[in-house]
């Protein structure tokens, strides 16, 4: 019994050390592919507002949005030693402006597109960043009413506000940086730089997607067993 017990705490250390590890290599994928495309805007010049468009998305999604969501993961290197109280104002600040910066950034792209009198979404790049756009928009109402959620417990459960909450934002981020994938075209890269961009972007996004996933997972779980007990 007590060597079952003993090899416990070992696991979840491991655990602990794999996450983090891995964690790392997502801030190195996030950094890697801002600095690309950041790179690649600079490269187009940035008199050009469709430029302002290719940056301000990408630095919004790829990187404070994934920074976000990172924010409350135990295992994130840069925030594990914070409070929660702190981390949530971190996660926040870097949310807000990922928003601001994708608002502008689409915004820009529809003034544009109005400007030269051609139709607006059109391509599965622009529908999936309007839906993005959408989702990203209950997501902050959500964000507000949890907040909230011991002045509005009589109307609902906190734990559905913030379920509801992580659905919205994983929603709108998983398409969000589908819609930036979508444009990776051999106009912008290679067909080499490409892929690599692609699995990159594939990649960061399931690794971000760890913290918020484990978190829900737990309060399902918490629910549960709230249920099981009535």
């Amino acid at each position: 019994m007590d060597s079952v017990v003993s090899k416990e705490p070992g696991k979840e250390k491991f655990v602990y050390h794999l996450e983090t590890c891995f964690n790392t290599i997502n801030h190195m994928l996030i950094g890697y592919v801002t600095f690309y495309l950041s790179y690649y805007s600079y490269a187009r010049g940035f008199g050009n507002l469709f430029t302002w468009h290719i940056f301000l998305c990408s630095v919004g999604y790829q990187f404070f949005m994934a920074e976000s969501l990172l924010t409350l993961y135990s295992a994130n290197s840069w925030t594990d030693r914070y409070s929660t109280v702190t981390k949530r104002r971190l996660h926040w600040i870097l949310q807000a402006i990922g928003c601001v910066a994708i608002i502008v950034g689409i915004s820009l792209e529809i003034y544009l597109k109005e400007d030269a009198g051609r139709s607006h979404f059109r391509s599965d790049h622009a529908i999936t960043g309007l839906v993005s756009l959408i989702f990203i928009g209950l997501s902050i109402l959500n964000g507000v009413a949890a907040l909230y959620t011991v002045q509005i417990k009589h109307i609902i459960k906190p734990i559905y506000v913030k379920m509801c909450h992580y659905l919205t934002g994983i929603v709108a981020f998983v398409i969000g940086v589908t819609s930036l994938a979508l444009e990776y075209s051999p106009r912008m890269v290679s067909l080499q730089h490409k892929n690599m961009l692609i699995a990159f972007t594939a990649i960061t996004t399931a690794l971000t997607l760890i913290g918020v996933c484990k978190t829900m997972l737990n309060q399902f779980r918490s629910m549960c067993r709230k249920r099981r007990v009535k």
